[in-house]
């Protein structure tokens, strides 16, 4: 083929693939979610620099990322895999775009398109609820372990990723109990990447790869990175290793051996950050010199 015919060929196929983007969008708005199959593939030209297809064929993990649906612009991965409880253990929804991405506590996750990773994995452990809590610590070393190991990123108790003082990351873990089945987990992930600005009101808590580092991040490759590390980490959770888990959890935080406040239910609680037990609860030490167990809350 010519390299003027080569080029329209592929002018040709981008502009499909573009028109196809803009009907997906409409499709959603009208609340026509299932169309991941025709999206699965045709990376080609695609509006996200996400590569699926690339995913797709790097991925090697026993469970997680085996079903993976990706879309231009959703409500929210979490809410997507809530409307699809029935899907397998380890399927995976990722967005370039979430209008409606959530955190903790009802708060709102910063979610713009070409800029972050965000995504949401289906978790079934037949496990007691109990123990479902350590779930966001696993997902927290999953996520820093995938992000490039020179910046000095650090795990802050239960569920965020700093950098130099800021939120770089955020986990959002969602217990479901339905009648006569194991709990199902959805374990949702943002990841500030190549974003250059925030808006005003978090512009001073919020920051990314890229304002830090100066760097553009590959979301396809950090992406395959997360769902490997989430894979891995899954494995030794089940297979009850919370001796490592929390021994890697300590290794990336700075926050023991701190004066921390922890609010908890309308409630605060001032003291020192002591560890996490061997159940992965927060040991928090009071100037009383009690220490008190906390597998919840939000910390300042």
């Amino acid at each position: 083929m010519k390299p003027v015919l080569e080029y329209a060929f592929y002018q040709y196929l981008g502009n499909i693939s573009i028109i196809f983007w803009h009907f997906t969008l409409q499709w959603q708005r009208l609340g026509i979610h299932q169309y991941k199959p025709l999206l699965q593939g045709a990376s080609l030209a695609s509006p996200a620099d996400i590569d699926i297809s690339a995913l797709e064929q790097k991925l090697a993990t026993a469970r997680i990322g085996r079903s993976l649906r990706f879309f231009p612009e959703i409500d929210s991965t979490n809410e997507e895999i809530r409307r699809n409880l029935s899907l397998p253990e380890g399927a995976v929804v990722i967005a370039d775009h979430q209008t409606h991405g959530r955190g903790r506590q009802g708060r709102s996750w910063h979610s713009e398109s070409g800029s972050g990773l965000y995504l949401s994995t289906l978790l079934k452990p037949d496990l007691p609820p109990e123990d479902l809590a350590s779930l966001t610590l696993m997902a927290g070393i999953a996520t820093i372990s995938a992000i490039p190991q020179q910046t000095s990123a650090k795990l802050k108790w239960p569920n965020d990723i700093l950098l130099n003082g800021k939120k770089i990351a955020g986990i959002l873990c969602e217990c479901i109990a339905e009648p006569g089945a194991h709990p199902a987990v959805i374990v949702g992930i943002g990841i500030n990447l190549n974003h250059t600005r925030f808006p005003e009101n978090i512009q001073d808590i919020a920051t990314s790869l890229k304002l830090e580092t100066g760097k553009d991040v590959d979301r396809t490759q950090l992406a395959l990175s997360l769902l490997q590390n989430l894979d891995s980490e899954y494995e030794e959770f089940l297979q009850g290793k919370m001796d490592n888990l929390v021994r890697k959890w300590t290794e990336h935080s700075d926050m023991f051996g701190k004066t921390v406040t922890v609010s908890q239910k309308g409630k605060k609680q001032t003291g020192t950050a002591i560890g996490l037990n061997p159940q992965g609860k927060l040991i928090l030490q009071t100037p009383d010199g009690k220490q008190h167990l906390l597998d919840s809350g939000e910390l300042h």
